[in-house]
């Protein structure tokens, strides 16, 4: 069964809510490495589903 596609409101707010982990006062360099690394991961999907819709703005302009 295929995973879903995110929709850019749905990866922006889980971005929103792994950076904002580090604000927090119970910070663990465990947690942190792993978190930092959601964050990546979420970053390169924002990436792609914009780069995609740009496209996709692209092909309806021409």
């Amino acid at each position: 069964m295929a995973m879903k596609e995110k929709n850019y409101k749905t990866l922006k707010t889980e971005l929103d809510e792994a950076l904002a982990w580090f604000d927090g006062d119970n910070l663990d360099v465990d947690d942190a490495i792993a978190q930092y690394e959601k964050a990546l991961k979420l970053t390169k999907e924002l990436e792609a589903y914009l780069k995609k819709a740009e496209n996709t703005i692209k092909k309806v302009e021409t």
